[in-house]
């Protein structure tokens, strides 16, 4: 079934992941070369699509045009005349100067040879100022469509002297790259971040932080990005993907959003048996659901070594039956009381000294304190000593 809804916002929402992803690559580029990210900012959907300014004077704002179909730009397209009026209305009110202003129209669609598009062209070989003012300049006589006509009059507004500054500072980049190759390239500007195998999973990160940012970015009063947060996102993630560190994804996941049940999970019932709480419980409940996400996560990606997952784990179970045998030293009198406090104990140092870290410089305690938990809810540690026994009676008389 190929019918759309009448309120599909398919295209839209494109548009909008098209305008952020080009952002970034935008972003990456103009990095790379000015002599300090520090004095620039990026702002979506404030000065325009796209905006870079230096210490708060506009110097390059972009306009963005994603379709999903091919096509050309033609001289009365709406992408063009909708593009100059926002900019000469932003001339108007002294946001940007047309003289100290680069202004792009980038578009996937392409520049036939002759067209307005074609001689406003980054190319020099094409580029011609003046017979692109001519061509506004006659168009803009015409009878408008309703979707030209502010643009229009926009353009009729200015004087001879204002067109011409206008005009040579215009630049329309026909027949960009899709959504995807938009990506790959992304992915090329961040090749000295770390190396080929791990590049697919960098930039994923890379662009969901990104992302992250741009909204909270549009929902704050700021509203703009500086260059060295970018930057700074960069290096910390670099150093997520040392060899002795990996990236740490889910410290900040919000358990409700998984629809996960805190119902008969034995990991739980194990805290239980030692009188833990429902703070407790609901810590336990987040730290192993975070931690399977991120161990789901790092192997999905190929970060992990052969076998590394499975020695972490017996490395913990070593920890626990290591503190299980010393503690057995203190309590030699096997009351109920004393064994429910030999599991707090157990317990309290798996999830605090014996949290032991997958990797020496991955400093993120929720895979160890989660991982404890995935190895109690599959009954190979425990914190009472009676576990086995307790945990089996247990679920017995849930059954019956």
């Amino acid at each position: 079934m190929n019918k759309k809804s009448e309120f599909d916002a398919t295209s839209s929402a494109l548009g909008y992941i098209y305008q952020v992803r080009y952002a970034l690559l935008a972003a990456l580029k103009k990095i790379t070369s000015v002599a300090d990210p520090d004095d620039f900012n990026i702002s979506i959907e404030t000065l325009d699509d796209v905006a870079f300014d230096e210490n708060g004077t506009p110097e390059t704002l972009l306009q963005t045009k994603y379709h999903g179909s091919p096509g050309n730009i033609t001289d009365r397209s709406p992408d063009i005349w909708k593009t100059l009026r926002v900019w000469i209305e932003s001339h108007h009110n002294n946001i940007i100067d047309f003289n100290n202003s680069s202004l792009f129209l980038i578009t996937t669609e392409t520049a036939k040879k002759n067209s307005l598009a074609y001689y406003l062209s980054e190319d020099k070989d094409k580029r011609d100022t003046s017979k692109a003012i001519k061509k506004l300049e006659e168009i803009s006589k015409t009878v408008p469509s309703n979707e030209n006509k502010s643009g229009f009059e926009a353009f009729n507004s200015l004087t001879p002297s204002q067109v011409l500054s206008l005009i040579k500072n215009i630049y329309i980049i026909g027949n960009t790259d899709d959504i995807i190759k938009i990506r790959e390239q992304v992915k090329a500007n961040l090749r000295i971040g770390t190396s080929k195998q791990y590049m697919e999973a960098f930039t994923s990160r890379l662009e969901g932080k990104w992302f992250k940012l741009v909204i909270e970015t549009l929902e704050s009063s700021c509203g703009v990005i500086n260059l060295g947060e970018l930057v700074e996102l960069i290096d910390d993630l670099r150093e997520e993907f040392l060899p002795g560190n990996l990236p740490a994804d889910y410290s900040d996941l919000c358990i409700d959003s998984l629809g996960v049940s805190i119902e008969n999970k034995i990991f739980l019932q194990q805290i239980q048996l030692i009188g833990g709480g429902d703070r407790l419980i609901q810590n336990a409940f987040e730290n192993y659901y975070r931690s399977y996400e991120q161990r789901c996560r790092w192997s999905k990606d190929g970060l992990l070594k052969p076998g590394e997952l499975k020695k972490y784990m017996q490395r913990l179970k070593d920890e626990w039956d290591l503190q299980c045998g010393i503690l057995e030293l203190k309590y030699t009198n096997n009351n109920d009381e004393n064994k429910r406090l030999f599991g707090v104990d157990v317990y309290e140092y798996c999830q605090k000294e014996g949290a032991l870290p997958i990797r020496t410089n991955f400093t993120e305690n929720y895979v160890a304190r989660g991982t404890y938990h995935a190895l109690s809810n599959s009954l190979e540690i425990g914190w009472h000593p009676d576990y086995l026994t307790l945990v089996k009676e247990s679920s017995e008389q849930d059954v019956a």
